[in-house]
């Protein structure tokens, strides 16, 4: 593929015509480089089954080109209702950045989670917004991706 204007690398190969072949080479090879990379980096990997460090688990069914997912997920945290039972998990994907939520309405609860994949884990942050009575509770999760 040849670069396209307004990119950063045809600009780049435009500065360096007419400069000596040793820059032209390492241009080259950066540029393989630099694709090869983009090439294997991975977003997150649809389907698949993850498992957080307090037990909960999320299982992502599809995702659409635009980078939406949809799931299931099931709590299994100590000291929090809506235990066992698996509750609908949507979300988004923005390369290797992911947010998801699940709405609890048995608990009058809705829980976001904001994150990275990371190879096979995600490290996030979550909100829980309880509505009866009213309050809410951060914390972090690390999901690791099971086999």
């Amino acid at each position: 593929m040849l670069p396209q204007p307004g990119t950063w690398y045809f600009f780049l190969i435009k500065k360096l015509e007419g400069s000596r072949p040793m820059y032209r080479l390492f241009l080259a090879l950066t540029l393989l480089v630099a694709a090869a990379v983009s090439a294997s980096a991975q977003g997150l990997p649809v389907p698949s089954y993850w498992l957080n460090q307090r037990g909960s688990e999320m299982k992502l069914y599809a995702i659409n080109p635009e980078g939406t997912f949809q799931g299931v997920f099931i709590n299994h945290s100590s000291g929090f209702n809506c235990q066992g039972r698996p509750y609908a998990l949507t979300g988004h994907e923005w390369g290797h950045r992911v947010v998801f939520a699940v709405d609890f309405p048995d608990c009058n609860a809705k829980a976001v989670w904001f994150g990275r994949v990371l190879g096979n884990t995600i490290r996030t942050r979550w909100v829980l917004h309880v509505s009866n009575p009213f309050h809410v509770i951060r914390g972090y999760d690390l999901f690791t991706l099971q086999p």
